[in-house]
């Protein structure tokens, strides 16, 4: 396969002991999930095209860290700071210059892809990018009025996205990934072929049956299609029901808010308004990165986040930070609650931003 036309190589220059250390690697193999095709009776021709899990594949952005990312643990212990007890650290440095752009990347703990924590909230943005993707194939947007069946209302599918990105809402999270449908979503959207082989939504946060996606109506403007039911076919791609990790987290904010920025082949074939309202929405979301960034940068950055916590599990933040002056990084943490979850993971992000900076 081609290689991704992003470079990645590990720069770091912090102090005068520091040897300086580039990586580059520019080629890299895409890893495809492989899954049996599901096939969905009785749907109109076009719908049952949008809802199949069988397409062929096509060369997409590379779905893991094209070159291994820098280890920071010797040097946050240099600097007398010992990172919680399995904790996981992927950060970014953007750097655009004259020879143009560079991904600087640094991990710590568990790293980029670790999959050993509870993904929580922060994986409702791939959800709302999976169920946008259903309707774009259906021809419509986000301003599209939605009714589901046996739901109170109809909701733009852009008033639920931002309900579960911005207030981190259970109920429309659950209304996202019905309107996607579980198979299409793991199987169609959340594959290699889109840089997201490792993710997988299957379990509900608002104890709604999401193995059934109940007949539903898009509608915008003169355009109205119905979506008969559809029912999930195959089995969870991992035990828990949703399992990620922190590169293909910080892999959708990224392609979110610097869409307008990226190669062609990296973008997400959105309507540009969903894209600019999906990055309001992370900037409105209550992240927990935000004592850091000050402390670090001061007042003034803008921080693109969605955070995720439950109690007896993770917490954890996934972020672009796009400081006062216009430097821009990519910050994604998790820390168990053992570990002294969501205190701990501030502390982790301020010595982590410290180093990066």
């Amino acid at each position: 396969m081609a290689a991704d036309p992003r470079r990645f190589p590990g720069l770091l220059f912090f102090h005068a002991s520091l040897i300086l250390v580039c990586l580059f690697v520019a080629a890299g193999t895409v890893a495809r999930r492989s899954a049996a095709a599901a096939t969905t009776v009785g749907l109109p021709s076009r719908t049952q095209a949008a809802t199949r899990s069988d397409v062929a594949p096509t060369l997409g952005p590379l779905s893991g860290p094209p070159s291994p990312p820098i280890s920071l643990d010797a040097l946050l212990v240099a600097r007398g700071y010992q990172p919680p007890d399995r904790s996981d650290v992927y950060a970014v440095r953007v750097v655009d210059g004259p020879g143009g752009r560079t991904y600087q990347q640094f991990q710590a703990g568990g790293g980029a892809l670790a999959t050993d924590f509870w993904p929580a909230s922060s994986i409702k943005v791939l959800a709302a990018l999976g169920a946008l993707d259903f309707a774009r194939s259906l021809g419509f947007t986000g301003a599209a009025t939605v009714t589901i069946d046996g739901d109170l209302g109809s909701y733009t599918l852009r008033a639920i996205y931002e309900a579960a990105i911005r207030d981190s809402s259970n109920l429309d999270y659950d209304r996202l990934v019905r309107i996607a449908g579980v198979d299409r979503l793991n199987n169609q959207f959340l594959t290699a072929r889109n840089g997201f082989p490792v993710t997988s939504i299957t379990r509900s946060y608002a104890e709604t049956d999401l193995s059934v996606s109940p007949a539903m109506v898009l509608q915008e403007g003169a355009k109205r299609t119905s979506v008969p039911t559809r029912k999930t076919l195959l089995a969870p791609e991992c035990d828990a029901g949703n399992c990620s990790n922190l590169f293909e987290m910080t892999e959708s904010i990224r392609r979110i808010v610097l869409n307008d920025e990226l190669p062609p082949e990296q973008r997400l074939d959105l309507d540009p308004t969903d894209l600019k309202d999906l990055a309001q929405a992370l900037l409105d979301a209550d992240g927990f990165f935000g004592p850091a960034v000050a402390s670090v940068f001061g007042d003034g950055a803008r921080i693109y986040n969605k955070p995720g916590d439950v109690a007896d599990a993770d917490c954890l933040d996934v972020a672009l930070i796009e400081t006062a002056a216009g430097r821009r990084y990519l910050l994604a943490a998790t820390v168990p609650h053992a570990s002294g979850g969501c205190d701990a993971l501030g502390e982790l992000a301020t010595h982590v931003l410290r180093l990066l900076a």
